[in-house]
């Protein structure tokens, strides 16, 4: 991402000079966001907006980047902003749907594809969206209707028996459900999706064989989509291919490092040929991201207590009988591993538990029995004796038509607040990168005023002395409260002291007196974050980003990342 700040000039002498500049500016700016450039681009926007802010395109292509900035809640005022100047152009309520869509606003969403077929009708990619908000949103009457219309327009359009294959599995009619599949790969044979769903509804009938031949092909024609690759490895391992479905595996996690089934079917694997250091690093990833998963702790505990780590097999099956105070088989192995590390009293509670219960129950239990060959489970569920089986997905995700082009920048940042904004030569406040220089004479300030600014600044860089730091900013505001950069350092220093409430109070202040503060608004987006107000600090990162603090959007797609 680029720190380079453009400064363009629009003090011109006639309206046909600012419309040759306006002009200019878009097409520098589209050319970035071409290039994907897309910080950069809001900056030409931002020009074009500010000479002409009665134009509807500079919204909507700063709009456009921001979306792929992963700043969809500011993609959705610039659309909005758009759409009031111009309510007759469809692309911004295109981009406002898809926008709202990640925000999982499906509602908002249909309604914004809704007004885009009124005035054009002919959008296939608007149809496809409004099916699938409809599907999101349990209105299956109004996406199958939709739908019907959908294939009557794009017969030969295989996404469109791809959706209506997916209405009628939510509708139980399996039948009708693989027999659209079957029509999706007739106009399509070279859809990935359909060679996919395909495979799905022969899997469903234990069809395996057949199966991984259609996953086959839809890995040669999209080698790079994890799901696929997990069914693949689902099938070679009901074929008892341990090696196959290993590989797909792995091939599966390189490309989506993160995906919770492919660490924890790798993790059964590697633990079913003895890999336990393996398996149990696969189940530490998982309980990384979700510490409470109790099929994910069970089969480490089991891992912890047969590579001899009895006090961590202990701890995690103690977490296991907590959650399911009647799963019998983990308190008997929670009693053995206390006896190996010599707590028989804590084994014969165990045990004694074990009898009690078998007693009042008037039958006695049976342990879990070794993975059965062609088992698997659904990932939502939850039952401690099947922790042995591989675990398919219940969740299908739908995938949206997205005809716009582009790619997410993916820069990093520290979550962590820009520091203090100081003094420059001939007291005016430094133009720290995004900071106006001005004199403090301005607001008022007087020499004794500017000296306790400073004096504030040289005590914030000693740890130890950020009480003094504070009374000197409090003193200079007392004496010019016109001046925001001190409500600002003050925030900055309220916040290393842990008042986090005084900081933002600060900040409200300094952004209400200088409405164009770029650094104001990221520090108060991050104490934000400390305080749990997530909505509102999006908001201020996506004005930080847009006003120059490129950093911010790093910010806003790690949150993205982390809410996902």
């Amino acid at each position: 991402m680029r720190s380079v700040i453009y400064t363009i000039l629009f003090a011109v002498a006639t309206t046909l000079s600012a419309q040759i500049n306006a002009e200019r500016m878009m097409l520098i700016g589209r050319n970035a966001l071409y290039y994907d450039d897309y910080a950069l681009s809001i900056q030409y926007f931002n020009h074009v907006i500010n000479a002409k802010p009665y134009l509807h395109e500079p919204y909507f292509y700063r709009a456009l980047a921001k979306f792929y900035l992963e700043d969809y809640g500011g993609a959705i005022a610039d659309c909005t902003r758009s759409i009031e100047i111009n309510p007759y152009y469809i692309n911004s309520y295109e981009v406002r749907g898809l926008s709202r869509i990640n925000l999982k606003n499906y509602e908002g969403a249909s309604a914004d594809y809704e007004k885009a077929i009124s005035i054009e009708d002919e959008h296939r990619p608007m149809w496809h969206n409004l099916v699938l908000c409809y599907m999101e949103l349990d209105s299956i009457t109004r996406a199958d209707s939709t739908l019907t219309q959908f294939i009557r327009r794009w017969p030969q359009h295989a996404d469109g028996y791809l959706l209506r294959a997916e209405i009628r599995t939510m509708q139980g009619d399996t039948l009708a459900a693989e027999a659209s599949a079957d029509r999706a790969l007739e106009v399509d044979p070279y859809n990935p999706a359909a060679q996919s769903m395909k495979a799905q509804f022969l899997m469903y009938r234990d069809k395996y064989s057949e199966a991984e031949t259609h996953l086959d092909e839809a890995i040669r024609l999209q080698p790079k989509n994890a799901r696929t690759l997990i069914s693949r490895a689902l099938c070679r391992y009901q074929q008892n291919n341990l090696r196959g479905a290993m590989s797909d595996y792995n091939l599966a996690l390189d490309i989506d490092p993160l995906n919770f089934i492919a660490h924890y079917n790798r993790g059964l694997l590697r633990a079913s040929v003895g890999e336990d250091n393996l398996a149990i690093e696969d189940f530490d990833f998982i309980l990384d991201i979700d510490p409470d998963d109790i099929m994910t702790l069970f089969n480490r505990a089991r891992l912890y207590d047969q590579t001899g780590d009895y006090t961590r097999a202990i701890r995690d099956y103690t977490r296991v009988i907590n959650a399911f105070p009647k799963f019998l088989y983990g308190y008997q192995l929670r009693a053995e591993a206390r006896r190996k590390t010599g707590d028989v009293r804590g084994a014969m509670q165990d045990e004694e538990h074990i009898l009690r219960e078998n007693v009042a129950h008037r039958y006695g239990y049976t342990t879990p029995t070794s993975r059965q060959a062609n088992r698997t489970r659904k990932k939502s569920d939850i039952d401690p004796n099947d922790y042995q089986q591989l675990v398919e997905d219940d969740q299908p995700v739908k995938t949206y038509d997205n005809p716009l082009r582009g790619k997410i920048q993916n820069k990093t940042a520290e979550t962590k607040l820009l520091p203090l904004i100081l003094l420059s030569g001939d007291n005016t406040v430094a133009s720290q990168r995004l900071v106006s220089t001005y004199t403090l004479e301005a607001c008022g300030a007087d020499e004794q005023t500017i000296s306790t600014f400073q004096q504030g600044i040289d005590h914030t860089m000693q740890a130890d002395e950020m009480p003094l730091a504070e009374a000197a900013f409090t003193a200079v505001i007392s004496a010019t409260p016109q001046f925001a950069e001190a409500y600002y350092n003050r925030a900055y220093v309220r916040a290393m002291r842990g008042n986090t409430a005084g900081a933002k109070d600060d900040l409200d202040q300094a952004i209400s007196l200088r409405q164009r503060f770029p650094l104001a608004y990221f520090n108060r987006g991050i104490i934000n974050l400390q305080l749990g107000n997530t909505t509102e600090a999006l908001a201020d990162l996506s004005t930080a980003g847009e006003l120059g603090v490129h950093q911010a959007y790093s910010i806003i797609k790690q949150q993205r990342t982390a809410k996902k």
